[in-house]
């Protein structure tokens, strides 16, 4: 009972010590420089795809033709339909008659001609080197060109689940360690392989990578900084990921080979591995596995006033004892797997809160589906990319201090319901602009970008507003996957669609939006 006892008074000090720590200390500080290092190294890897995978000009190659010496024009004119298709012309005979001649020829001929797929193409080269034109990455093989995104966001959604679950039975700076190990391998690996599939692995390791550290940086800040310390630094922590984005656009300009540029994109981890080593394991979670002497050498190395008094008043240490809510009893007692099984039931067996995740899951869905896709139509759309992806990021800093100001005045319920109708009406309208007039599109599409993103913050708000603390971890959990599958699926809406239309893809983002804000109303609005 004495050695219990004793337990129970260090546990308590040490949590009242790491509340003080919370407020504000070089241990905070420490966390909080590699948390924005890890979101703009999230931001970075996660829109390259603008970049590495652009689509430059490109035709059919017809060797007979470039043989004799033919103008790209004029080889274009008489045998190309599409980019990826030509009529079955004999070639070698039409070379031979030179292009004048051959001109009149084919005028007879044409329309009893068949017409057949490319067998291979030509790129521009006036332009950046990109993945697609390295592996030929368009006509048959154009959705190998979104697989390369699906593979990163699987990733992705791999690092922040299992090592999540390895970073509460190891420890979050051995998941985070192991998540850098893995960004140094694969990033720079990604950029010299030479064969396609490898690509894929290493991309997909690189998302599991980017999952770990983001999650596993994350949870120890939150593991510190107090509730007051902790708003304010997960803001200018997600404000890093447009951060990232601009970082992009700077490397992307300095670097035209998509090689060079993944090699740039590397560079910033570097600066990880330095910062790391100074961060220590998060005494909250060694608390939480009764491992309290190690919690105590690293509060006491950041708080120098700490001390463990010698007693404890009687009414404390017997609120300690029959408290039902101690962390230690909670932890030790049921597993990470066993705590979010339980939540999961709370949120699928009630019919309120099923109705209300499944809801959370469609919008979060939604939210990220829509926002990556207006991101990634800037080929559809034809527009500057480096302008296009600055504004971009400005626009999502702003969205997200827009929807805080929102979420006051009208409350998340009523904001949501307002900016998918709002971003729903703007891709709508994109319909009756022509497509020549590029400044119009971009400023539409941009409006639309700014509700989406401002709706992920306000989703995130509703989160915690709709589900009792039990299952809000396990809530928001599930649907930040569900957001992960939204971004997936993204490249996948943008090229199929884009093929048939140019604004095909941005009318079923407008749709879904539309979905999403009808479904808001049956949110039921929290006191």
């Amino acid at each position: 009972m004495e050695a219990k006892n004793k337990f129970i008074q260090q546990e308590k000090y040490l949590l009242r010590a790491m509340d003080e720590i919370g407020q504000g200390s070089k241990l905070l500080w420490i966390v909080f420089f590699v948390c924005i290092l890890v979101s703009l190294i999230n931001g970075l890897n996660s829109m390259s795809y603008v970049f590495i995978a652009e689509i430059p000009d490109y035709w059919c190659s017809i060797l007979e033709l470039n043989n004799a010496n033919w103008t790209i024009n004029q080889i274009k004119n008489i045998s190309i339909i599409n980019k990826c298709r030509k009529y079955d012309y004999n070639y070698t005979h039409l070379a031979g008659l030179g292009y004048e001649e051959a001109t009149n020829y084919i005028k007879d001929i044409k329309f009893n001609t068949s017409v057949i797929s490319c067998s291979s193409v030509v790129f521009d080269t006036s332009g950046r080197s990109t993945i697609v034109n390295d592996w030929q990455l368009v006509c048959d093989r154009e959705l190998y060109r979104a697989n390369t995104f699906l593979v990163y966001a699987l990733g992705k959604i791999s690092g922040t689940g299992l090592l999540g679950i390895f970073a509460d039975k190891y420890g979050r700076k051995k998941s985070l360690i192991i998540g850098l190990i893995l960004q140094i391998i694969a990033s720079p690996l990604s950029a010299v392989v030479p064969w396609f599939w490898s690509y894929l692995i290493f991309k997909y390791i690189t998302g599991i990578s980017v999952g770990a550290m983001y999650s596993s940086a994350y949870t120890i800040l939150s593991e510190i900084a107090k509730n007051n310390k902790r708003k304010l630094l997960g803001a200018i922590i997600d404000s890093m990921y447009p951060m990232g984005t601009f970082t992009l656009i700077i490397l992307a300009f300095s670097f035209q080979n998509w090689r060079h540029l993944h090699l740039g994109m590397s560079s910033l981890a570097l600066l990880l591995v330095i910062v790391i080593w100074f961060v220590p394991e998060s005494p909250r979670w060694l608390i939480s596995r009764g491992r309290l002497d190690e919690a105590q050498k690293i509060i006491e190395k950041y708080h120098k006033l700490f001390s463990i008094s010698p007693t404890l008043e009687t009414e404390n240490l017997m609120a300690a004892l029959t408290s039902l809510e101690s962390p230690i009893i909670l932890k030790t007692n049921k597993g990470f797997l066993h705590r979010n099984f339980e939540s999961l039931k709370i949120l699928f067996l009630h019919p309120d809160f099923r109705k209300k995740i499944l809801i959370m899951y469609f919008i979060h869905y939604v939210t990220t589906a829509v926002s990556y896709s207006l991101v990634f139509s800037v080929d559809n759309f034809k527009l500057d990319r480096y302008i296009y992806m600055s504004i971009v990021a400005v626009n999502e800093i702003l969205a997200h201090m827009t929807a805080s100001v929102l979420v006051i005045f009208l409350g998340s319920k009523r904001a949501n319901i307002m900016l998918y109708g709002l971003g729903s009406v703007c891709m709508l309208s994109i319909i009756a602009i022509p497509e020549g007039n590029k400044i119009t599109i971009m400023g539409v599409a941009l409006m639309s970008k700014f509700c989406l993103s401002a709706t992920y913050t306000v989703n995130m708000l509703l989160n915690s507003e709709l589900f009792p603390t039990i299952a809000r971890n396990t809530a928001l959990g599930t649907s930040l996957v569900l957001a992960q599958v939204g971004s997936l699926t993204a490249p996948y809406i943008v090229d199929i669609l884009g093929k048939v239309v140019w604004w095909a893809p941005t009318t079923l983002c407008s749709i879904l939006a539309f979905i999403s804000g009808l479904i808001c109303f049956m949110i039921p609005q929290n006191n």
